[in-house]
């Protein structure tokens, strides 16, 4: 047997030791007194919670409203708009009626004949026109009322002129 070469493992066959064993699992179970468990059953209050929640709240609603607040006055100023626009289509109408009656009753075979008929007026003739000629020919003449106006005054009429 000396040439067979075979090892043996003793401390397989020691016993073990307290501390290489695995260690007990321990309970996941938690005992609470009674009292702190009447306590943990109350629901807590926290003030600052509660009020940012209430001023998200307002906030989101106080949008919210002024949104639909927005799209109401939306609606009503399209109606208001559309309504504009029929009454000003209609106006236009109207007013382009009005104006081919004017033109009709001022036009001028409606003058002459209302002057003939009526007012018992005549075309003129070449007896009742009489040419008048002038030796430096014809002249124009604007009178204006002037005022002996200050420096100033006149600076700020300049302007005037200037800027219309």
């Amino acid at each position: 047997m000396a040439n067979q070469s075979s090892a043996y493992d003793f401390a397989l066959f020691e016993p073990k030791r307290s501390a290489e064993r695995e260690p007990r699992k321990q309970s996941n179970v938690i005992e609470i007194p009674k009292e702190r468990l009447e306590q943990n059953r109350k629901p807590k209050l926290r003030p600052w919670k509660v009020v940012s929640m209430f001023l998200v709240f307002l906030a989101v609603s106080g949008i919210l409203g002024m949104y639909i607040f927005g799209q109401a006055q939306l609606g009503e100023l399209s109606t208001r708009m559309g309504e504009a626009e029929e009454t000003l289509r209609e106006e236009r109408n109207q007013y382009a009626q009005l104006k081919i009656k004017s033109d009709t009753a001022l036009s001028m075979e409606a003058v002459e004949t209302y002057a003939a008929q009526k007012l018992g007026m005549k075309k003129t003739t070449e007896d009742q026109v009489t040419t008048v000629e002038l030796s430096k020919g014809d002249k124009s003449e604007v009178v204006a009322k002037t005022e002996n106006a200050g420096w100033l005054e006149r600076a700020w009429e300049k302007v005037k002129g200037f800027l219309s």
